[in-house]
C-alpha cells in the first residue's frame, strides 16, 4: 500500500530520554545504505527501488524495533513505499532480526508505476525507532506509528538513491500484427507462355533441337502470335532464362541471362511480325506505319530475368522420375547450403545416375516467353465506396481487400465485423476483426474475435501470433510466450519478430539478444546490446540500420553518453530533437543518461524550448 504524503519529514525529533536507543539515533549515520543501482532504473513501466542496508556491530538495541518506510520524492509528487521493520533480538513479531554483537544486513525492494517527472526522483528515508516487546503489524505508515508510540524517535533523513533512468522504455514495442491474406488479386490476369530449349552451354535457339521438337516449342512460339492477334497487345512480356544446375553457379547465371536476352529478341521479332499483320488488317499506310508501331509498342513492357540454376524444377522432375535413389538426390539439394559443394555433388551423381543428364537436365536449359493480360477489375476507389455503402454487393474477397487497403482502423473494424456477421464461417474475417480491434486498443473486443478464430483454426499461426500480442499487451507474459512459440511452430514469421519484444519488455535481455542475433542491423538488437553493456556493438548496429530515424539517433546519443563521448551525444541528440522536437527536447532535459551534460552550453542550445 502506497500513500502520497510527506508528513514524515516534518515529524519533530522526540527526545523521550530512553537512553537505550537514543544512541542509535545519534549514531544513525553509521548505518550504510547501498542502492542497486543508483540512479534507479525502470522495468516494464515500473520504477525498481532496491537497496541493501548494513548495521554495525554493537549498535542495535535488543529491545527496540526500527520502522523503515522509504519515500519516493519528485517535483510535483511523493509516494510512501512499502515499509520493512528491523527488530532487536528480544523483540517478538514480524521483522528482520538484527544481532547486537555482530550487527547485520537487510535488503529492501519495491516497485511503483513510473510517471513523467520521476526521472529526477529521489528515495529518502527517515527510520523510526521505538521500544517494544513485539513489533506492530497494523501500522503501515510512518505517521501512524509515531502517533501510536509516543516514545518513538526519528533518525536523520538520508538520501538513498538519486534519479531514475528510464532507458528501458526506449525498446521498440511495435509488434507485427498478423492480418490474414486476402485472395483478391487486383493484378491477376491471363498468362500465355511458350518455352524454348537450348543445348548444353548454348544460348542460341535451334528449332530442330530434340527437346524443342519434343515439346513443339516452335509451334507454341507461333501460337503467341495468334494470341496477340486475337486479344490485342499484352500489357507486359516477361522473358525468363534458366540453366541446369550441374555447372558452376556464376557461369550458369551468365548463361541464363544470355538465354533471357535471346528470348527477348525472339519476343521482339514476334511483336514485329504481329504489328505488320495488324497494320495490314487495319489498312495502315506505309508512311503512318512507324507511328502506328510506336504507339502499339508503347503499351508493352518487355522484361528479362536471369533466374540462374533451376533447382526448383530440378527437384520436381526428380521427384516425378523413376530414378531409384531419387530421395538421396533431393536430400543433397535440400540439405547442402553451400552451392559450390551442392553443384559438385550433383555432377558426381550424374556419373551414378545417367538419367539426370539424359532426362532431367535438357528440360531445364530454357527460356520462357510469357504474355500478360490483365482482367477487368474494380479500382481501389470503387471498392472502397461500395464497401462503405453497399458491402453486400461485394464478394468476400473484395470486401476483405477493401478493408485491408483502408487506412482507418475504425473503418477496417467496421468492415471486418460486417464480414464476421455475413461470412461467419470464414476464420480470416474473425482474425482480421480481432487484429483491427487490437490496433484500436479495444482489447476485450479483440479477444472475443480472436477466440472465435482460434476455435475455427486452433493451429493457425496468424491467430496464435495475434493472441500472443494481446497477452503481451495485457502483460500476461507466460501466456504470450506460449502463443508466440506455438505460432512459430506453425510457421509465423511475425511471431519470430514479436518474441524478442516480449523478453525485452520484462528485462530478459540475454534471452532477447540470443533471438535477435539473426536480426542484424535492427533497432531492438541495438537496444538489447546496450542493455547488456555492449555499448560499442549497439552503436555499430545502429549505424547499419536501414532507416536512420529519430528513434535510432536518440538511442545512439544514449550510447555515446555511456561512453562519455560528448561529440557523439550532441550530433545524434541534435538530429533527434530537430526531427521530433516535441518528443525529444523535454525528454533529454530529464534523461538521467545525459545528466553530466545538462550544464553544457551546446546541450542547452539543442534542447531549449521554442521562444
Amino acid at each position: 500500500m502506497k500513500k502520497s504524503i510527506l508528513s514524515l519529514l516534518f515529524v519533530p525529533l522526540l527526545l523521550a530520554g530512553c537512553g537505550g536507543f537514543s544512541k542509535m539515533v545519534q549514531n544513525s549515520n553509521t548505518i550504510r545504505y547501498q542502492p542497486t543501482p543508483n540512479p534507479m532504473e525502470t522495468m516494464d513501466g515500473k520504477v525498481m527501488i532496491k537497496f541493501a542496508g548494513s548495521i554495525p556491530a554493537q549498535y542495535f538495541n535488543k529491545n527496540v524495533a526500527v520502522f523503515m518506510q522509504p519515500i519516493l520524492v519528485w517535483k510535483g509528487g511523493n509516494l510512501q513505499l512499502n515499509p520493512i521493520t528491523l527488530k532487536g533480538e528480544e523483540v517478538e513479531g514480524e521483522g528482520i532480526t538484527i544481532n547486537f554483537e555482530n550487527g547485520g544486513r537487510f535488503v529492501y525492494s519495491d516497485e511503483v508505476d513510473f510517471k513523467p517527472g520521476m526521472e529526477l526522483a529521489k528515495v529518502i528515508l527517515a527510520p523510526i525507532v521505538y521500544p517494544c516487546k513485539e513489533t506492530d503489524d497494523e501500522c503501515v505508515f510512518s505517521q501512524d506509528l509515531v502517533k501510536k508510540f509516543p516514545k518513538a524517535q526519528v533518525f536523520d533523513t538520508v538520501v538513498i538513491a538519486d534519479g531514475v533512468c528510464n532507458t528501458s522504455a526506449l525498446v521498440s514495442i511495435i509488434g507485427a500484427i498478423s492480418v490474414a491474406p486476402t485472395n483478391y488479386d487486383k493484378t491477376k490476369g491471363i498468362t500465355e507462355t511458350a518455352d524454348i530449349y537450348y543445348p548444353n552451354g548454348s544460348a542460341k535457339h535451334d528449332w530442330n533441337y530434340f527437346v524443342n521438337k519434343k515439346f513443339n516449342a516452335q509451334s507454341n512460339y507461333e501460337d503467341l502470335k495468334k494470341v496477340i492477334l486475337r486479344d490485342g497487345m499484352p500489357k507486359q512480356i516477361n522473358v525468363t532464362g534458366w540453366s541446369s544446375p550441374e555447372g558452376e553457379e556464376t557461369a550458369n547465371v551468365d548463361l541464363s541471362k544470355k538465354r533471357a536476352e535471346e528470348g527477348a529478341q525472339l519476343a521482339n521479332e514476334l511483336l514485329d511480325d504481329v504489328i505488320k499483320t495488324m497494320a495490314e488488317r487495319a489498312n495502315i499506310k506505309a508512311k503512318d506505319f512507324p507511328y502506328y508501331k510506336h504507339k502499339l509498342l508503347k503499351e508493352v513492357v518487355v522484361t528479362t530475368t536471369a533466374a540462374g540454376e533451376d533447382w526448383t524444377h530440378f527437384v520436381t522432375m526428380v521427384e516425378n522420375s523413376t530414378i531409384e535413389d531419387r530421395n538421396a538426390i533431393i536430400n543433397v539439394v535440400e540439405t547442402q547450403r553451400n552451392v559450390i559443394k551442392r553443384e559438385q555433388m550433383i555432377r558426381n551423381m550424374t556419373l551414378i545416375f545417367p538419367e539426370l543428364e539424359r532426362d532431367i537436365f535438357p528440360d531445364l536449359r530454357r527460356c520462357q516467353i510469357a504474355l500478360y493480360y490483365p482482367l477487368a477489375r474494380k479500382t481501389d476507389q470503387e471498392l472502397a465506396k461500395i464497401a462503405t455503402l453497399y458491402p453486400q454487393e461485394l464478394t468476400f474477397e473484395e470486401l476483405m481487400y477493401a478493408a485491408y487497403i483502408n487506412h482507418s482502423y475504425v473503418t477496417k473494424l467496421k468492415l471486418y465485423k460486417w464480414a464476421t456477421e455475413h461470412y461467419s464461417k470464414e476464420w480470416s474475417a474473425w482474425n482480421n476483426a480481432g487484429a483491427a480491434a487490437f490496433q484500436l486498443e479495444n482489447f476485450s473486443e479483440a479477444e472475443r474475435f480472436l477466440n472465435v478464430a482460434k476455435q475455427m483454426e486452433p493451429n493457425n499461426p496468424e491467430v496464435l501470433n495475434n493472441l500472443g500480442l494481446l497477452a503481451l499487451a495485457k502483460k500476461d507474459y507466460t501466456l504470450s510466450e506460449h502463443y508466440f512459440n506455438e505460432a512459430i511452430k506453425y510457421g509465423s514469421r511475425e511471431a519470430e519478430n514479436n518474441l524478442p519484444i516480449l523478453y525485452l519488455k520484462h528485462g530478459d535481455y540475454e534471452k532477447a539478444l540470443d533471438l535477435l542475433k539473426t536480426k542484424q542491423c535492427t533497432y531492438n538488437l541495438a537496444f538489447a546490446q546496450l542493455m547488456t553493456d555492449n555499448t560499442s556493438g549497439a552503436i555499430r548496429t545502429l549505424d547499419c540500420c536501414l532507416e536512420q530515424t529519430h528513434q535510432v539517433a536518440y538511442l545512439r546519443a544514449v550510447c555515446y553518453a555511456r561512453l562519455d563521448d560528448l561529440a557523439g551525444v550532441l550530433e545524434n541528440l541534435k538530429y533527434a530533437c530537430d526531427e521530433e522536437p516535441l518528443i525529444y527536447k523535454p525528454k533529454a532535459v530529464l534523461d538521467i543518461e545525459f545528466r553530466k551534460y545538462w550544464d553544457n552550453a551546446d546541450f542547452k542550445e539543442i534542447v531549449k524550448k521554442y521562444e
